[in-house]
C-alpha cells in the first residue's frame, strides 16, 4: 500500500460525512481534519482566546469538554438517529431522527442537546473525537473498496 493510500482522504466524505453505527443509535460525523474547513475555522475561532492555557496546560478538563463539544456539535456531528422504538422487530426498525436522553425521552438533534449528550457521555464524545480524526473512515482508497471500485 502507498502513501496516497495511506494519507489521501476522499475530500467530499470529509464534509459530508460517514455514519458511526452503534447498534440502537447512530451518529453521522464529518472529518476533524483539514479537508473539513467549517470544523477548522470555528476550532480556530473557539480555540484562539484560550491558546495560551492550553500551552501553559491550564485549561481546565470540563472548560475544554466545553469547548470542545461545542466544536462538534457545530462542525462535526451532522446526523443523529435512533432505531424507531414502535418498531416490532428490532431487524425491521427504521432509524429515526433525535437523540435518547437519560430518561429514555427523544429530544431533538440540535446543538444544545449534541452538546449536552457529548458531556454527559464523556466516554462516547471520546469515542467520536477519534472515529472523527481517523483516517481509515475517509481515506480515499478505503472508500473505493467499501463502494466496490
Amino acid at each position: 500500500m502507498g502513501m496516497y493510500d495511506v494519507f489521501e482522504t476522499d475530500e467530499d466524505l470529509e464534509t459530508s460525512g460517514v455514519w458511526i453505527d452503534y447498534g440502537d443509535f447512530r451518529v453521522k460525523i464529518a472529518s476533524a481534519g483539514p479537508g473539513n474547513k467549517l470544523y477548522v475555522k470555528y476550532a480556530e475561532r473557539k480555540l484562539k482566546p484560550v491558546r495560551r492555557a492550553i500551552e501553559a496546560g491550564s485549561l481546565g478538563q470540563a472548560r475544554s469538554n466545553a469547548i470542545m463539544s461545542d466544536i462538534y456539535a457545530v462542525s462535526i456531528v451532522q446526523e443523529w438517529e435512533v432505531k424507531d422504538p414502535k418498531a416490532k422487530v428490532a431487524a425491521d426498525a427504521a432509524w429515526v431522527s433525535g437523540i435518547e436522553d437519560r430518561t429514555g425521552k427523544m429530544i431533538a438533534v440540535n446543538k444544545e442537546n449534541i452538546e449536552q449528550t457529548l458531556i454527559n457521555l464523556p466516554r462516547l464524545f471520546s469515542d467520536l473525537q477519534e472515529q472523527a480524526a481517523s483516517l481509515s473512515n475517509f481515506r480515499k482508497a478505503e472508500n473505493e473498496l467499501d463502494s466496490g471500485n
